[in-house]
């Protein structure tokens, strides 16, 4: 309401001055001689007069705000940067050994050899027993492109929460040798004086048929050898002869004539698959001290 009071007021004034000036002035000479109209004087004033005066804002009216006007030359402000957090990345997991270690197919001396991995080397971790005792690894020899490496000696670095727990594959089955056998000395011999009884266990998968026997009393510098194609079957008086020892089965090999009671005695023995020594043959040795 007091902007418009003060507008009309303005208007008076400049009402009653281009008025004076019109009475006054019915035509104004510049210094070259060139007439000035009373009309240009007049709306020459009222510009002059409007640009002083404030714009009034009535009711329903609604004032536009200009926004400042934005220079291109004037530097921008830079934008916030988003911080980037880097996860750091452990790596994958690789062992290494202290002792030249055999790599093998499965965790355990009864698997195969597959490979080694030596003092300087490394290799990728890709497996593991649960209690971290032998690791599955990439086979430095390869093929076959993995294998087991014995814990004892190895260093695992890097991230090792992701390797996974393996099952080991089945145990080998051990094929038997075809010809194999176990032999020990039998001391319970109680009625054959001065003789040497040893046991023989048939260990391999064919019968064995014959033997020789080599007994040295090194003390007494005396030797005694014994060869046959048949064995005893009890260690008791009489020892009824049989042919062979069968697979699995025991039997005795009884050397009589030993004259030296008792001291170290060196045995060898050497069974073989075929009468008179032929076929396959094998050779054991072994010590006893007997009183």
């Amino acid at each position: 309401m007091k902007r418009t009071k003060r507008v009309r007021i303005s208007m008076s004034i400049l009402v009653l001055l281009v008025a004076s000036i019109a009475c006054d002035v019915p035509g104004a000479a510049t210094d070259e001689g060139e007439n000035v109209s009373a009309t240009e004087t007049m709306q020459a004033l009222a510009t002059m007069v409007a640009g002083t005066l404030e714009p009034a804002v009535g009711e329903g009216e609604s004032s536009a705000v200009e926004e400042p006007e934005s220079s291109e030359d004037e530097p921008l402000e830079p934008s916030a940067t988003p911080t980037i957090t880097l996860t750091p990345t452990l790596g994958m997991p690789m062992v290494s050994v202290s002792v030249d270690t055999n790599c093998r197919f499965g965790p355990g001396d009864v698997y195969e050899y597959e490979g080694a991995l030596l003092v300087g080397e490394q290799a990728e971790v890709a497996g593991k027993l649960a209690d971290e005792s032998f690791w599955y690894i990439e086979n430095p020899d390869a093929p076959p492109p993995y294998c087991w490496i014995w814990g004892a000696y190895a260093s695992v670095t890097g991230d090792k929460s992701g390797i996974p727990i393996l099952t080991p594959p089945p145990t080998p089955t051990a094929t038997p040798e075809p010809m194999n056998f176990a032999v020990s000395a039998y001391t319970h011999l109680q009625c054959v004086d001065h003789a040497f009884v040893t046991k023989i266990t048939n260990t391999g998968s064919v019968p064995i048929e014959s033997y020789t026997i080599t007994i040295v009393h090194p003390n007494e510098n005396v030797t005694l050898v014994n060869t046959q194609d048949f064995f005893a079957g009890d260690p008791i008086c009489g020892f009824p002869h049989v042919d062979s020892v069968p697979v699995g089965g025991l039997e005795f090999i009884v050397s009589e004539g030993f004259q030296i009671p008792g001291g170290l005695y060196k045995v060898t023995v050497k069974a073989c698959t075929q009468d008179g020594l032929g076929g396959t043959c094998k050779e054991l040795y072994f010590e006893i001290t007997l009183i």
